[in-house]
Parts: structure tokens; sequence; C-alpha cells
């Protein structure tokens, strides 16, 4: 009699990986200190359909192993040539050792493209430690006037 095997291998392989990469990731519990992460980004505004190229960078302190405040900035390389320039208010909240949630008041800069724009700013980054590093995925979406969806890579360094 065969068996019926629910997964297919490279799925099966693809979910073993990922708890590896969990369970030799060592735990990063945050001790107070500055924290300073640099991404790399592509912004999608639906309702323009545009994808814009972005770095971001956050600067948090952290206050305890879960908690953390900071500021963060992202330039948007818009059309045209156009460049954008954001300033975020940042709550981080880590849940666990591998996940942290930014959250906060982002305010675009006013340039000839558009005016002051207030947004709700909402990022997941995912954490895996490299040395004194730690890089990973993140995702993420302002709620505005425009909504937009990001998505890249980050990179960071606890001082």
């Amino acid at each position: 009699m065969r068996r019926i095997y629910i997964l297919k291998k490279p799925t099966l392989f693809l979910i073993l990986c990922f708890f590896f990469l969990i369970l030799t990731t060592r735990a990063q519990e945050k001790e107070p200190g500055l924290e300073l992460v640099v991404s790399g980004l592509v912004m999608y505004t639906p309702k323009e359909e545009l994808f814009d190229a972005s770095t971001e960078i956050h600067l948090t302190y952290w206050v305890s192993h879960r908690w953390a405040f900071g500021i963060g900035y992202t330039l948007i390389f818009e059309e045209e040539n156009t460049v954008g320039h954001e300033i975020a208010g940042l709550t981080s909240y880590k849940p666990s050792h591998f996940l942290t949630v930014n959250f906060g008041p982002s305010f675009s800069i006013p340039n000839s493209e558009r005016d002051l724009e207030v947004a709700a700013y909402i990022e997941s980054e995912f954490n895996f430690k490299i040395g004194e590093f730690h890089v990973g995925p993140l995702i993420g979406t302002l709620i505005g006037e425009e909504f937009r969806l990001f998505s890249g890579i980050h990179l960071g360094y606890d001082f």
C-alpha cells in the first residue's frame, strides 16, 4: 500500500529550514541601549499603481528587552527624479526573539509634488542574528491620505 504525503518535498524542505533558523538563532533579548537599523525597501502605492525604491534609517533606544522608542527617517526615490522625505516617531515592541513590530505617526515633508501628510506607520521585522548584526526581511504599511505598502531587507546593530 502506498503512503500519501500531504506535503510535497519542496514545501517540507522550506518548513524544516524555517524551523532550523528559528531554533539556531540565538535569543535576541534586548538590553537597554541604542539600536541602528538601515533598510532597503520597495514601496507600492495601489491607488496610482506605483513602485518606488526607498531607504529607511531607524535609531531607537531600548528601555527594556521588549520596548523601545526612537525616530525613523525615510528617503523615497520617486518618479521624475524627485525625492520624498518622511520622519516617523517610533515605538518598537519585541514579542519574540526573532520579531520586532514598529509603529507610530509618520510625517511626509512637503515638496513640489505633495503637501504635508500624516500617516500611521506599522512595520514588522524578522531578525536573524549574524555575529554582532541582525538581518532579515520586513513588511509594513503607511495608512493616511495615501495607502502604501512596503517590503524589503534590514540590517541592524545594537550599541
